[in-house]
């Protein structure tokens, strides 16, 4: 073979080794858009958790009494300390009501100690209900966020309480420190009582927080106060719309003012926000297109699906010892309690998971209990033709 040959052939060789290597390569950079999404699996992502529930004594079933929406839990001292909704109207569990709260020294066993926070005067901005509570430290103060409704406005406000010591006295602020966007009409603006703004016809459709802001909670976020809140609009047809929104302050006592990105989510029907590493985690529950997602944020505004919950805790609230800290590292938090409200008297229970940093994950098996499950045989099961006593046996 001439010289001229040879240098040809391996030429042609090198093209073809590389074209073949090429393509081989090629294909292994190929990437779905499913795992161009999430290419890790949850047994080893840090925001991944099952949850597992327990009764706690002080706080369950109580007929009477409807105990819901506890606020996050802090510790002061050795006990811990919860606010929630404090309710005996037979008709709503969460209007007609006073924020109450509990102590503890194990996180299981609980002593109510009463009202904290009770409904003003007639004709004042919150003599109907204040409900759905939140806790929030800040400089050597303690301070309530809290839903407010007047008897004869359907939209309802945020207001907030502060005192020196988690007991009291409380002292309330003389404004909400957050209100509805004032737009969309309702035919039946100062309906009185037991109404909601979803239920009553719309002449005009409004904002997306114009009908109700709910849920408050905030977090110390570089020095300032970011308190995130549920919003439902003037013309929703549905509570599963809710999404939710951040307003910004230096000060725990306001102004408050809203972000020009909000929503900053859209989906979510109670706030879960806590710090973690160096940004914001939430838990976005039942209501929207990202329902059941765990969401991060490095600024608080812009949240991205890490990944997806099951069984979440309704009306969770979590010990989450490092919340107000302003810290640059969040651990993350592994207990704390939520409400059971699909009885005739809404109670609390407890609940565990795995979202502390460098938590060992308890992905056993057994804690997947709503796999091949459905709803309406574990509520009607004389329906399908088996008994309560049959759906609590387990198969080999």
């Amino acid at each position: 073979m001439s010289s001229q040959s040879v240098l040809i052939f391996v030429i042609i060789c090198s093209t073809f080794s590389y074209s073949i290597y090429g393509q081989k390569k090629e294909s292994k950079t190929k990437l779905s858009s499913s795992m161009q999404r999430f290419t890790g699996n949850d047994s080893d992502n840090e925001l991944y958790t099952r949850f597992r529930y327990k009764p706690v004594s002080g706080l369950g079933y109580e007929e009477g009494v409807n105990r819901r929406d506890p606020s996050s839990i802090i510790k002061v001292g050795d006990l811990y300390y919860v606010w929630y909704t404090h309710c005996k109207d037979t008709e709503s569990s969460w209007l007609n009501a006073d924020l109450w709260y509990a102590t503890s020294k194990d996180g299981v066993n609980w002593k109510e100690q009463g009202p904290a926070v009770e409904r003003g005067g007639k004709g004042s901005w919150d003599d109907y209900s204040v409900f759905t509570t939140n806790i929030l430290v800040a400089n050597g103060k303690y301070y309530l966020t809290y839903q407010a409704r007047t008897f004869f406005e359907q939209r309802n406000v945020i207001g907030m309480a502060w005192a020196d010591t988690p007991d009291g006295p409380w002292t309330k602020l003389s404004n909400p420190i957050l209100r509805t966007t004032p737009d969309g009409k309702l035919k039946n603006e100062h309906k009185t009582g037991f109404t909601h703004v979803l239920e009553d016809a719309t002449l005009e459709p409004g904002s997306w927080d114009s009908g109700a802001v709910h849920d408050p909670g905030v977090i110390v976020r570089n020095g300032k106060y970011y308190l995130y809140y549920k919003g439902h609009a003037v013309g929703e047809k549905m509570y599963s719309d809710s999404k939710w929104g951040v307003a910004i302050s230096d000060s725990p006592e306001g102004p408050y003012i809203k972000s020009p990105y909000n929503p900053v989510t859209n989906s979510g029907h109670e706030i879960w926000v806590f710090p973690w590493k160096s940004g914001i985690a939430a838990i976005v529950d039942w209501a929207g297109p990202e329902k059941g997602t765990v969401q991060y944020s490095e600024d608080g505004l812009n949240f991205e699906v890490i990944t997806v919950l099951e069984d979440i805790p309704p009306a969770g609230g979590a010990y989450i010892a490092d919340k107000f800290l302003d810290t640059k590292n969040g651990k993350g938090f592994d207990w704390g309690l939520c409400h059971y409200g699909r009885s005739n008297w809404t109670f609390l229970v407890r609940f565990e998971c795995d979202l502390k940093q460098d938590s060992k994950k308890n992905l056993d098996w057994g804690q997947f209990k709503h796999y091949s499950t459905i709803r309406d045989v574990m509520l009607y099961p004389e329906k399908y033709g088996v008994t309560s006593e049959i759906l609590q046996k387990k198969r080999n």
